[in-house]
């Protein structure tokens, strides 16, 4: 077959060189010439970004125009490619231009006689890496420093991902979680998680809540929930984040100061009644002793009448200590003897229960800086609740024991147990789970032990009886 003339040959090849000095890549061919990687060809616009040009890489090998260190570097997959080796890919930096190399080694009777490459612009792909790294950057520090416990679920409720601070909130770690339902969310345990999707799926964007959780170790906290979708490009939710906030400080103080107000109120009339009541007992007890002094024949029922209005008089005081502070006389007291004396003086009142009291007391039992009539007071009202929830009878154990810087003393009861949702509200004024109860005398046993830096802990079991708990630290 005839060849065509090389006219015909020559205007095809201009345009093919003037087609890649206009592309926006680059495209250049080497030779190994004497052990040295010659440039033979380089076109396209990539060349003048980069700070170089063709009469400069034409010609010359990469030491020629390159930095040694970076033209060694390149040297190596320029000696793969001129090896054989095909699908060879590098990244390179000049000038602030990033851009990806493709060397093709071109074959003549099996023998490598010339390497091809094609280069990219990748500096605008680069950016958006860069801005997404320090995206995903912040955001990860925003996670992992965040004071909130954040969790990630799939759409099946599945945990993805879940902070530190949720570690730390409800005890579980992450490796515990992942690809697991996450174990905290109440609504999910009635059923609850598929509104919740059907209410996020539906374009509401954020569903807060407060509710109370339980930790790992069982202890339960209330905490504020923040629930919102993650969208996927096509407005699809693919994903759910939860944002937990431990409020349990928060409702306890909200519970203190509506405890605080009740206990206002409750003090206020406390000191009215005792005011109207002590005038008219002033002039009573003043003409009672009058008519004693007379030896007629009523004067023998004024004795009772006057030890009446000492009674009634000591029930004003006792109001009025609900009303206003007052200065309690602390001293050290021996806990065991007034645990004897409290018990010896409702022993008689269980037994016509047929209750029996059984007292434990650790050897070595601390004095305690306290009020012993308070204390009394608090161990007194504890027995008589103990045993008035007794009806069948039983056994009462009061147990003693010595806890580091506390000491621990236990009234527990076989009684009817309380009911856990009373618990929150146990201590309040004029709440009382007996039929004839005021609430006030469980309310004082608060406040007493509150005001010896002690605390009083309930457990109970419905049917089986009930454990109060009293700490009272006693270091000196």
């Amino acid at each position: 077959m005839k060849r065509p003339p090389n006219e015909i040959l020559k205007f095809p090849h201009q345009e093919l060189e003037e087609t890649l000095q206009e592309q926006q890549g680059m495209t250049f061919k080497f030779k190994k010439v004497k052990g040295r990687f010659i440039h033979t060809f380089c076109a396209g616009q990539l060349i003048s970004k980069i700070g170089l040009s063709s009469q400069v890489v034409v010609g010359s090998e990469l030491k020629d125009f390159l930095p040694l260190e970076l033209a060694e570097y390149k040297e190596s997959y320029y000696s793969e490619a001129w090896q054989g080796k095909e699908g060879i890919i590098y990244e390179g930096e000049l000038e602030g231009v990033f851009y990806v190399a493709s060397l093709r080694p071109i074959k003549r009777f099996g023998k490598v006689i010339e390497v091809i490459a094609s280069c990219v612009d990748i500096t605008e792909r680069k950016k958006a890496e860069e801005e997404l790294r320090a995206t995903k950057e912040l955001l990860e520090s925003l996670i992992e420093n965040s004071v909130d416990g954040i969790c990630v679920t799939d759409i099946a409720g599945k945990v993805i991902r879940v902070n530190l601070a949720f570690e730390k909130i409800y005890g579980w770690l992450e490796e515990e979680l992942i690809g697991k339902p996450v174990p905290i969310c109440s609504l999910v345990s009635r059923n609850g998680l598929n509104r919740i999707y059907d209410q996020l799926q539906n374009g509401m964007r954020v569903l807060s809540f407060e509710t109370t959780e339980q930790r790992k170790d069982g202890e339960m906290i209330d905490v504020s929930l923040t629930v919102s979708p993650i969208k996927d490009a096509g407005g699809t939710v693919v994903a759910m984040t939860s944002i937990s906030r431990d409020i349990s400080e928060r409702k306890r103080s909200e519970d203190f100061y509506r405890k605080a107000d009740k206990l206002n109120v409750v003090g206020q009339l406390a000191a009215g009644l005792a005011h109207e009541i002590r005038n008219p007992l002033t002039s009573l007890r003043g003409f009672l002793q009058l008519m004693r002094s007379d030896s007629n024949k009523n004067s023998e029922y004024c004795g009772i009448m006057l030890s009446e209005v000492a009674r009634i008089s000591a029930i004003v005081n006792e109001f009025l200590l609900i009303a206003k502070p007052h200065a309690s006389n602390f001293q050290k007291n021996n806990m065991a003897s007034i645990l004897h004396s409290v018990v010896t003086l409702l022993e008689a009142q269980a037994a016509l229960k047929n209750i029996q009291i059984e007292l434990e007391i650790e050897e070595g039992f601390p004095l305690v800086q306290s009020s012993e009539m308070e204390i009394k007071q608090v161990f007194v009202n504890i027995l008589k609740n103990a045993i008035e929830a007794m009806p069948a009878g039983g056994i009462i154990r009061i147990v003693s024991a010595i806890q580091k810087d506390n000491i621990l003393i236990r009234f527990i009861d076989q009684g009817i147990g309380i009911d856990k949702q009373f618990f929150p509200r146990l201590g309040e004024p004029f709440f009382t789970t007996k039929d004839e109860g005021t609430g006030l005398g469980l309310m004082m046993c608060y406040k007493i032990i509150d005001d010896h830096k002690g605390s009083i802990n309930i457990s109970s079991v419905i049917g089986q009886g009930t454990t109060f708990d009293v700490l009272l630290p006693c270091k000196a």
